[in-house]
């Protein structure tokens, strides 16, 4: 709370809580003040039923000096002061104390009063304030007197100001209490900012170690603690993904590294020989070409993955709609001159001409492929190529008959420069990654079974389309 915004909010909240407890006080005060009054009243009424019971005697109530003593005889407390008025007289009866014999005063009509009667600026506010909650002057008539009861003034003021030390106390202790509860009120609400206040000071320092706050969002300021939670939330995947990050391009890098390593070596080493001359005959020269010619061959082609990779990645989605083709026409088109290059394997299609996806031509052949390609590198025996619809989707399904992959094989299928155990097969681990990012551009999803014994059925989901038409992406 040494901020100002913290010493401002302790103030108000203190003022606050104090006006609240202050209200309750002066409220019970009120309270009790008013039931003191009622009292007082009650009092008033059972006086002035009991003097006029008294005096209603023969003789008694010709004149009021003759009716004091009666009255003096049934005066109970010294909370009132009885006074009997005739033609002639006005006689005051009255008690200083709850201890002391009642007092008679008389006077001749038109004398000052002879009664005690409280004076002062704190008596008047009192009268008042009594006269305010009900009290008055009861009164009756008994023959030749009139009666009346009224509070004794200083009787009333001396109880009251009895009474207000304990009042300065209470409201010393509602002020301490309000202080007290203002201080924790303001620690749990500024809590969350400066909690928050102190992580961003943390962090400002150097200190990127992610730290959540407990929070509240029901608290009036734990919304900016569960913003700062999901900022730090979002700041750890964010961390974790950049980990994830450069740990796949430190394996990028050394993958393709390795890669290219290969043939560049092949090809120094040839050099070499070239170089020094030691060729024995014609055809060890044309030997050594079409070896580095090969060797050229497979980086060209890795490089125009890696860029092809690369492309894609920097640029995910088309700029264009994908068009509707025919997906059984396309297969044909693009599998029938892969099976004519390997006449000694088996390449069966069934691709009947029909079903329509929203998919760039270019895209699934770049698919497709790489899987037919792989089918054919790894396996033996014959090779199914298929398009049906399911579930209002348009698949290619791609099966071989062995052998097939391990389950870690399968795991880590997509992932760049995998290869397996199978390294005796010239390629570059980046077939199967490519056939998956062309699909996924297109809404498309790639799915592997395989069995080590049966083989591998790759299955290409396509998102279906019913014109033949440009569809939107």
């Amino acid at each position: 709370m040494t901020s100002p915004f913290g010493r401002r909010l302790f103030i108000v909240t203190t003022l606050e809580i104090a006006i609240v407890l202050g209200a309750l006080l002066i409220g019970g005060i009120a309270f009790a003040f008013a039931s003191f009054v009622g009292t007082v009243r009650a009092e008033q009424t059972a006086t002035l039923d009991r003097v006029t019971t008294s005096i209603a005697t023969p003789g008694a109530a010709r004149d009021a000096r003759v009716a004091a003593p009666f009255a003096a005889s049934r005066y109970p407390r010294n909370s009132v002061i009885v006074l009997l008025v005739d033609a002639e007289r006005r006689v005051a009866v009255y008690a200083t104390s709850t201890r002391s014999a009642p007092k008679i005063a008389v006077r001749k009509r038109g004398e000052p009063a002879a009664e005690p009667m409280a004076t002062g600026t704190f008596a008047k506010l009192v009268m008042g304030l009594a006269i305010a909650f009900g009290l008055t002057i009861e009164r009756a008539h008994v023959g030749n007197i009139d009666i009346f009861v009224k509070a004794n003034d200083v009787a009333l003021v001396g109880t009251v100001r009895q009474a207000v030390p304990v009042f300065l106390a209470a409201l010393a202790v509602v002020l301490l209490v309000a202080v007290v509860l203002a201080r924790a009120l303001t620690r749990q609400v500024l809590r969350p900012l400066v909690d928050v206040t102190t992580a961003l000071e943390r962090f400002a320092a150097g200190d990127l170690v992610p730290t959540t706050i407990v929070a509240d969002a029901r608290e009036s300021l734990g919304s900016l603690a569960v913003a700062y939670n999901g900022a730090i939330a979002q700041m750890e995947r964010a961390f974790a993904e950049r980990d994830r990050a450069n740990a796949r391009m430190r394996q990028f890098v050394a993958d393709a590294g390795h890669q290219l390593r290969t043939p560049l070596t092949v090809m120094r080493g040839f050099i070499a020989i070239l170089r020094k001359g030691e060729l024995r005959t014609p055809a060890d020269r044309e030997r050594i070409l079409e070896t580095m010619h090969r060797q050229s061959q497979i980086m060209a082609s890795l490089i125009e993955k890696l860029m092809l990779l690369d492309r894609w990645d920097a640029v995910p989605d088309r700029a264009s709609p994908p068009e509707a083709i025919d997906v059984g026409r396309l297969v044909e088109d693009v599998v029938t001159p892969i099976a004519d290059t390997q006449p000694a394997r088996v390449v069966r299609i069934d691709a009947p001409a029909g079903p329509l996806a929203a998919i760039d031509p270019i895209d699934f052949t770049h698919a497709l492929t790489n899987i037919v390609d792989n089918a054919l590198k790894y396996t033996t025996g014959a090779i199914d190529v298929s398009v049906g619809g399911r579930d209002g989707a348009v698949v290619v399904t791609v099966a071989d008959e062995g052998p097939g992959m391990t389950p870690d094989e399968v795991a880590h299928a997509f992932d760049r420069f995998y290869r397996g155990t199978r390294r005796d097969v010239d390629g570059s681990g980046l077939g199967l990654a490519i056939a998956r990012r062309a699909l996924e551009r297109a809404g498309g999803t790639i799915a592997i079974e395989s069995d080590v014994e049966r083989g591998s059925r790759f299955t290409l989901t396509l998102p279906v389309c019913s014109r033949r038409e440009p569809a939107v992406a």
